[in-house]
């Protein structure tokens, strides 16, 4: 009978934490893009500066959210190549972290879209 209360709490405590805890959700007021990161992160100044030329089209810079990491993502509908332009907190694109596109784009979660029109 002991066994079967201990195993009882412990069911119990584990399913408490475990309701408490969502390790997909981070906040969108913390971490690395939150404090105006297209006026004070260089690279990306410079990613969007790329896309201020005319006739580059509409543009979206969204933060997103995946696999407990933020990523920024420039979009565009007429890039060729969209995973070269979705970059981690330290300016690496999903490419050079081994990140296949599909897999960014079916586990992402959008965070907060930080600019939307046309350049």
């Amino acid at each position: 009978m002991e066994k079967f209360t201990l195993l009882f709490v412990l069911s119990i405590v584990f399913l408490l934490t475990a309701v408490h805890c969502n390790p997909d959700k981070l906040d969108p007021d913390k971490g690395c893009f939150a404090n105006k990161p297209l006026e004070t992160i260089p690279w990306a100044k410079d990613e969007l500066a790329s896309f201020q030329r005319p006739k580059s089209g509409p543009l979206w810079v969204t933060v997103y959210s995946y696999k407990r990491e933020y990523f920024l993502a420039f979009e565009n509908v007429f890039l060729s190549s969209p995973m070269s332009h979705i970059f981690d907190c330290s300016g690496k694109n999903i490419s050079e972290r081994n990140i296949r596109y599909n897999d960014f784009t079916a586990g992402r979660k959008k965070v907060r879209l930080l600019l939307e029109g046309s350049c």
